[in-house]
């Protein structure tokens, strides 16, 4: 099967209804059986869908399709950019961890390097993307990312 086939034919469980597409999901929160399937939801003991912040259908759908188009074994989605930005980064960064940033990153990346890092302990060096001499500098022990 292709690429564009792979993203055509994958697709959520098609409901009762037998729609021929994925229905919209413009819910924020999913009913449970009762307080016990809601409970074991929440503790992560049955899959299913508790609000739409944390998974919807379609949502689920769109990371499949990706996914599967990239060969990856999973995936995430944000409704913006910097929110994948800021995930990546605040899931991979401690104390003390030290980043290169070139300086044309987009604005709000670098205000984020700029004034949140610093309070999380995280600094930043800038260097110029055409001097591979300043960039070797900055690499040391404590540099996690280069951006």
């Amino acid at each position: 099967m292709n690429e564009k086939s792979k993203l055509i034919r994958t697709q959520a469980p098609r409901s009762s209804q037998k729609e021929h597409s994925v229905p919209l999901y413009l819910t924020s929160s999913f009913v449970f059986d009762d307080a016990e399937h809601g409970r074991a939801m929440f503790a992560d003991e049955v899959e299913g869908n508790i609000y739409s912040r944390y998974s919807n259908p379609n949502t689920t759908e769109f990371i499949e399709k990706i996914r599967d188009f990239e060969g990856a074994e999973d995936g995430l989605a944000f409704s913006s950019g910097m929110a994948a930005v800021f995930a990546s980064i605040a899931g991979l960064l401690r104390s003390g961890d030290h980043i290169v940033a070139f300086r044309s990153i987009f604005g709000s990346t670098h205000q984020l390097f700029t004034q949140l890092l610093p309070r999380w302990g995280i600094t930043t060096s800038y260097v110029d993307a055409s001097n591979q001499k300043s960039l070797r500098r900055h690499f040391d022990q404590r540099l996690k990312w280069c951006f």
